[in-house]
Formats: structure tokens, C-alpha cells, sequence
């Protein structure tokens, strides 16, 4: 009987595999390889092939490179990735928002000189393999938590917007500073250059790939489209009229060093750092989806290590920062792909196309290149999961609007710094402004506790009042427990006797918080009101009997549940 498990699930059945396969999981995918896979990758890696022709073209023009340039960051990235990766759905390589953080960082430094802007691009990539590698060693993907999904959401749309605007000279024949945000004024000003051809050339792509994805989701619309305007362009005559691609060398190039001044590396060294984040925590996240879904476990230092060989791979071939695709990643898993042989199956087709199919390519017109990006950058607005953040939590809706707004105003870089601080001040705030609640006990056989907020008709025991407050005591929000508490005394209708802190959610207290609870003590202990606590964390407890409030308090004032508490005062009231 055929096992049905992935190549990630079983185990080596060597034990010198299993070490090789430690450190090459590629190694260890093989050994457990089963024929029934071969056809399913060797489908997916041609989805990936047709994927990743229009896509690398595209891309690495839109990062300001020759568009061969974004072939050459496929066949490597899908490479290394494979040999080093562990997740067997991950397609590594151009993307379209490290494409334009590319021609964002690049443009002012490199100026109109493109041998400079080439070398410029693959130090870049070579410095985010490093910074990758620095992220393995100080075991940093913690960081990566900061980019939260509202975020994410967030930078990808304002990116899809940036993209989408970069790309309008290229489909409108428009020549100006191709510079967001400058491109939008440069535009106005030379309107009257705009190129007809081009922008009919635009706009039929635009038709064609959003009509085939459509009613053929199939077939490779990207790549049907960019054939299409190429043949026109060829057969009308119009490769002296409108930008078009022109000669492509064929074949790969040779790996080599680029030669970039000591000047110019400290300057890349801040893009690079921030596009190595990016690049971990947007792969990782795309990665761990489809292991999620499969049940599989991705290994998260191991992915800085193989993100890393796939820039380094990228930089030596005179590409660009490579990172994982969305796109490309859930179409190899839609067709099927039970491994990362899909991946080098892809690899060598788009080989194929450098030695013997770069003639075709001579005459594809920019504007159906810029188109194609266009439409991609569109589909990176999730107008859906904006609705879903807005229906389920307005302030995530919120966080992804100002990340979004970043995105805009500051640009792509600044714009994740934006998100992220956002992030922070929304993670501040909460812990500041806590949930409270008044505690009060629910009908039925088991005597449950639930807040009054949602449990309005909960019975409450007159002089009684039970509080929840959830989250850590800090100094942000120590006078908002000290204040609830003392106003519910205030406000009470009967005089109370006793205060129970249902602390089960406060599972750390600063000094202040420390300082605070003394304080709050001695104030009820003056009105003759006893302070209880109720499920306290083994590490809360320690912190409050090193201050003495323990013994203050006394070991009765203690309690495992808050119901043990109640009963207790019921006991005394009896009393």
C-alpha cells in the first residue's frame, strides 16, 4: 500500500540520511521520494514555470533592472531554496514589494548609470544574505511577531498601490521620473508625451489576463497576454515605436562578486537589514499557512539559513533580494506539488527558456510588462480581509489603514516602520486600558463566575465585590485597577466588607504595581474593607510575597478559585 504521507512526514530510513538530511533537508526529501509524486511536481513545476516567466520579467523591471535579471533570481532562488528549505510549497524568488524597495533604495544612489544600479542590486541581495545569517545566529525571528497580520495586510496594500502607480509611465509611453511619488507629478506635467500604442498595448493585457483568470483560471494568463502583445508587436512593426524589451542574452550568467564602494555598502546597510526582516517574516508567514494546512511543521531558524542562500545565490548571479511568493507558493500547492522537486522541475524549464527562448522575447512591449505588474499589485489589495479586520476587530482595521497610510505617505521602508510602531502603541494601549469586569456567579450546577458585561443577571453577594482585571500590573496601568476598584467601593449600594482580585490574568507585576497594591491595601484596610486575592500565578504570588503584602495580607487572603474566596467570606459574614 502507497504511504500517503508527505516527504516531510516520514522518517529517513538511514541514520546518516537523517544527518544529511539535517543539514540538506533536500537530501532527505529524495530518500523518502515516492513515484506517485513524480507527475503531481512535474505539473506543479510547470505552473510554476508559467507563473514565473511574466512574473521574473516584470518584476525585475519594476525593481529598475534588465527584466532578464528577474529570471536569473528564479532559476537561483528556486534552487537554493529547495536545497535548504523546509517547506515543501515555498517558491523563492522575484517578488514584486521587494521590487520596488529595490528601485526605491537604488534610484538616488545609482542615478542613470545601470552597470552601477546592477552591481548596486546584487550587493544589496548579498547584504540581506547576511543580515539573514546574523538573524540564525542571535535567533531574532521573534522580531518578525511585530509584523502583525493587520500589518502585513496594510503594507501589502499600500505596496499594491505604490507598485501600481510606478507602473503608469511604462503603460502610457509617459517618460518621466518613474520615482514614487514623484511619478504622479511628473506625469501631469508631460502628459502630452503619452504613447497610444503603449497605452492600448496596456490596457488589452490588463483585459487578457483579468478575462482568462476569469473564465479560464487554468491557463497562464500572465503569460498568454505578454505572448500576445509581443506577436502583435512583432507582426505590426511597432518594436521602434513603443519600449520594448529588446536584446536578451541568452543563457546564465557566471557568478561573480559585485564590485560596489565601501560608501555605498554602508548605505545599503539599512535597506538591506529592513528587507531581510521583511523577507523572513513574509515567507515564513506563507510558508507556515500551507504547513498549517497540510499539518506539517516548518523549522523557523532553518528558514532564515535557506532565505539567506537564496539572496546569496541571487546577488552572485547579478540579481536582487529574493523572497517567497504568495502567488507562486498556493499555486504549486493548488497543482498539486508534493515536494520541492516541483520547485527545481521549475528551475530547469526557465533555463531552458535563457539558452534556447530569449529571442522571443525581444520584441514583448514594456507596457505589457508594466501592465502585468499592475494587475498583480491590484490583487495585493485584500479589499476582503480589510472588511474582515473592519467586522471582526476595528482597531486591527485600524492598524492596517495607518500601515497603509505609511505606505503612501513615508514609502515602502518607512512605511513597515510606521506599521510597526502602530503596532507597538496598540499593544501599549490595551495593556494600559485593560478589560475589567465585576465578577458575579451564573445560574446552573456548576457555580461559574462570569463578568456582568456579558452576564447582566450573574448573582452578586451584597458587600461583596469580585474583580477581574486582565492584564499584567505595570506602571501604565496601575491607577486604572487602584481607581476601578476604589469607584466600585464608592459606588457600591450596600457598604462593602470585602474585595476579591480574580488575578488569573495578571501574570506579572512591576514595582509599581507592587507599590500600588500596598497602597490600595492600607486605603480599603482604613475603611474596614478585607483585600482578597483569587487564582494567582505561582510567579505573581512570589513577587507580592517578597514585598511583605503577603504576610500583611495574611495566607488566608489566598485562595485557588475565586469560589473558594466567596464561601469563605460567606463564612465569616455568618460569623
Amino acid at each position: 500500500m502507497t504511504d500517503a504521507r508527505s516527504p516531510t512526514e516520514r522518517e529517513p530510513t538511514s541514520g546518516a540520511i537523517a544527518r544529511i538530511a539535517w543539514a540538506v533537508p533536500l537530501v532527505g526529501t529524495l530518500a523518502r521520494y515516492e513515484k506517485a509524486w513524480l507527475r503531481r511536481d512535474l505539473f506543479a513545476g510547470l505552473t510554476l514555470w508559467a507563473l514565473l516567466i511574466p512574473q521574473g520579467l516584470a518584476y525585475a523591471q519594476l525593481a529598475g533592472l534588465s527584466p532578464v535579471t528577474g529570471l536569473y533570481v528564479g532559476v537561483v532562488g528556486l534552487v537554493a531554496y529547495a536545497l535548504l528549505g523546509t517547506s515543501r510549497y515555498l517558491t523563492v524568488g522575484p517578488e514584486s514589494s521587494v521590487a520596488i524597495i529595490v528601485a526605491v533604495e537604488l534610484s538616488p544612489l545609482a542615478g542613470n548609470d545601470a552597470k552601477r544600479y546592477a552591481a548596486l542590486a546584487a550587493m544589496l541581495a548579498l547584504l540581506v544574505a547576511g543580515f539573514l545569517v546574523i538573524g540564525l545566529v542571535a535567533r531574532v525571528g521573534i522580531i518578525t511577531r511585530l509584523l502583525s497580520s493587520p500589518v502585513l495586510t496594510g503594507y501589502l496594500a499600500g505596496s499594491g498601490i505604490v507598485i501600481a502607480i510606478s507602473q503608469l509611465p511604462k503603460v502610457t509611453g509617459i517618460s518621466t521620473d518613474k520615482r514614487y511619488p514623484q511619478v504622479l507629478s511628473g506625469m501631469v506635467r508631460s502628459a502630452e508625451t503619452a504613447e497610444p500604442w503603449a497605452i492600448a498595448i496596456g490596457i488589452a493585457t490588463v483585459l487578457v489576463v483579468v478575462a482568462l483568470a476569469r473564465f479560464a483560471g487554468k491557463l497562464p494568463a500572465a503569460l498568454i497576454a505578454m505572448a500576445l502583445a509581443t506577436a502583435f508587436v512583432a507582426s505590426v512593426g511597432l518594436g521602434d515605436t513603443i519600449a520594448v524589451v529588446g536584446h536578451v542574452p541568452a543563457g546564465v550568467p557566471a557568478p561573480a562578486f559585485p564590485s560596489v564602494p565601501l560608501a555605498d555598502v554602508r548605505s545599503l546597510l539599512g535597506p538591506a537589514a529592513s528587507i531581510a526582516l521583511l523577507i523572513y517574516a513574509s515567507s515564513f508567514l506563507t510558508a507556515q499557512a500551507l504547513a498549517m494546512r497540510d499539518r506539517e511543521a516548518i523549522r523557523p531558524n532553518r528558514e532564515f539559513l535557506a532565505l539567506s542562500g537564496s539572496s546569496l545565490a541571487a546577488g552572485l548571479f547579478h540579481g536582487f533580494p529574493a523572497n517567497g511568493s504568495d502567488s507562486r507558493s498556493f499555486a504549486a500547492a493548488a497543482s498539486g506539488a508534493r515536494s520541492q522537486v516541483a520547485g527545481l522541475f521549475a528551475a530547469a524549464l526557465v533555463v531552458i527558456t535563457l539558452v534556447a527562448l530569449t529571442p522571443l522575447f525581444r520584441n514583448l512591449p514594456a507596457a505589457a510588462l508594466g501592465a502585468v505588474v499592475i494587475v498583480t499589485a491590484i490583487r495585493l489589495i485584500n479589499v476582503g480581509e480589510l472588511e474582515r479586520l473592519w467586522r471582526v476587530r476595528t482597531s486591527d482595521f485600524v492598524l492596517a489603514l495607518v500601515t497603509l497610510a505609511g505606505v503612501l505617505v513615508f514609502g515602502v521602508l518607512n512605511g513597515i516602520a510606521v506599521g510597526v510602531l502602530a503596532s507597538l502603541a496598540e499593544v501599549l494601549r490595551r495593556a494600559a486600558m485593560p478589560h475589567t469586569t465585576v465578577l458575579g456567579r451564573v445560574a446552573g450546577p456548576v457555580r461559574a463566575y462570569r463578568g456582568l458585561d456579558t452576564y447582566p443577571d450573574a448573582e452578586t453577594v451584597p458587600g461583596l465585590i469580585v474583580f477581574r482585571f486582565d492584564a499584567p500590573l505595570f506602571f501604565a496601568n496601575v491607577d486604572v485597577f487602584r481607581n476601578e476598584i476604589l469607584e466600585l467601593v464608592d459606588d457600591a449600594l450596600e457598604p462593602t466588607r470585602q474585595v476579591i482580585v480574580n488575578a488569573d490574568a495578571i501574570y506579572d507585576i512591576d514595582t509599581t504595581g507592587l507599590e500600588m497594591l500596598e497602597r490600595l491595601h492600607d486605603e480599603l484596610k482604613a475603611r474596614s474593607i478585607r483585600l482578597v486575592f483569587a487564582r494567582v500565578k505561582a510567579r505573581t504570588r512570589e513577587l507580592i510575597r517578597r514585598t511583605g503584602l503577603e504576610e500583611r495580607l495574611g495566607e488566608e487572603s489566598f485562595s485557588l478559585r475565586v469560589e473558594d474566596a466567596v464561601n469563605a467570606y460567606a463564612a465569616r459574614a455568618r460569623d
